[in-house]
């Protein structure tokens, strides 16, 4: 299912519509409610959470981990080195994300970068093998929450471990809502500050050093790449259809599953069993992002036309870092008191993220008629091949 040399067509069109699912999710987050809130300003709401929340991260942090098994598979084909490239191409994917999150406060670029190395230590594996290695990344914080919470409690018994637990809530509590009061100044260096500040304490959480999200979602991708999925997806549309319907019930389950305190005595043990109703980390909402990619891909299965009728996702989908790059310098300038400050009720910042979107993708399409890459992937490429790449659409 390739639209262009080199290219899976469908990956481009998933890329795409998760750019949008994101944008969206940023607007909301920035909406205030209005003096009197409509239905159908509510209703909205519930769907942004419902249905966007995670649900468009997911899918992003999914065709990575596919790209980067289709980086492998051609660099092999073409008997070119890749160790070397991979890590340049990190590097500079680094170098950007450091960008995103100290300037602009979006984490997403420097994790792909981090979580991105330890992926090469999984490219000779089986599917079987990365099955089990993508089960045991995805129980990682149940395992070290269970773990830390067991030695814990047999060294300083079930009061302390409960009194130390509420201590680093309270802690992180504490911090994040000092921090805010910087985030929100009105001048930049102070907002700056603030947001180096949030860095440090991001990466030194004890998530930031589990795979449980960012090398789970890589993981799918490599499976579903090997499986062959996206470039094939007529030759699999039961395993699509089967993936589709986990997703939901993943998805429904992980809704409807009670979280409540726990107790003062037998902690241990209630942990065990919330984890377990839970699947120790398997049953999550943000596989409904499954159901969206099997939509498409069905789609694509049944009449490879739909690649140009999604056409308007596919053209941002092969300029994402820069998009991406663009939509949050966007967000913050709008958004931040050091910015416009803007505050706009839910239903503006729908019809403002569909615009910034539409607007992206349109400037997308009369960019690639003219170069064969967008700006910010053109300087990727060239660091991670260390050579300037061809520029422009041969006429």
């Amino acid at each position: 299912m390739t639209t262009t040399p080199g290219r899976i067509g469908v990956v481009d069109v998933l890329r795409g519509i998760a750019l949008l699912g994101m944008v969206l999710v940023h607007f909301n987050n920035y909406a205030v409610d209005a003096a009197t809130p409509s239905r159908l300003s509510g209703a909205y709401e519930q769907i942004v959470v419902l249905f966007f929340d995670e649900r468009f991260w997911t899918m992003f942090g999914i065709l990575f981990g596919a790209g980067f098994a289709l980086q492998l598979e051609r660099a092999e084909l073409h008997g070119r080195p890749f160790v070397a490239a991979y890590l340049r191409r990190l590097a500079a994917l680094a170098v950007l994300g450091f960008i995103a999150h100290a300037v602009f406060g979006y984490n997403v670029l420097l994790g792909y970068a981090v979580w991105g190395v330890p992926l090469l230590l999984f490219r000779r594996w089986s599917v079987r093998a990365l099955c089990v290695a993508l089960l045991l990344s995805a129980c990682s914080w149940n395992i070290y929450i269970l773990a830390t919470a067991s030695y814990r409690i047999a060294n300083v018994g079930e009061a302390r471990y409960m009194a130390e637990r509420q201590e680093t809530i309270d802690s992180n509590r504490a911090f994040v809502e000092q921090n805010q009061t910087g985030l929100d100044a009105p001048d930049y260096p102070t907002v700056l500050q603030a947001r180096l500040r949030r860095m440090g304490w991001f990466y030194r959480q004890p998530f930031s050093f589990l795979p449980v999200n960012t090398l789970t979602l890589f993981l799918l991708g490599m499976i579903a790449f090997r499986l062959r999925l996206f470039d094939q997806p007529a030759a699999h549309r039961r395993l699509i259809a089967g993936l589709m319907a986990i997703g939901v019930a993943s998805w429904l389950a992980a809704l409807t599953i009670p979280f409540g305190p726990l107790p003062a005595s037998g902690i241990l043990s209630a942990m065990i069993r919330r984890q377990a109703s839970f699947g120790f980390g398997v049953i999550r909402e943000m596989w409904l992002a499954f159901t969206y990619i099997g939509v498409v891909l069905l789609l694509v299965a049944r009449d490879a036309a739909w690649l140009r009728r999604l056409a308007i996702f596919a053209w941002p989908g092969r300029t994402a870092l820069t998009t991406y790059m663009i939509q949050i310098a966007i967000l913050d300038l709008s958004f931040a008191n050091y910015g416009l400050g803007l505050k706009p009720t839910r239903m503006q910042a729908l019809a403002a993220g569909i615009t910034l979107f539409v607007v992206g993708a349109l400037a997308s399409r009369w960019w690639l008629r003219r170069f064969r890459f967008g700006p910010l992937e053109w300087a990727w490429r060239s660091v991670t091949y260390w050579r300037p790449q061809p520029w422009r659409v041969a006429q």
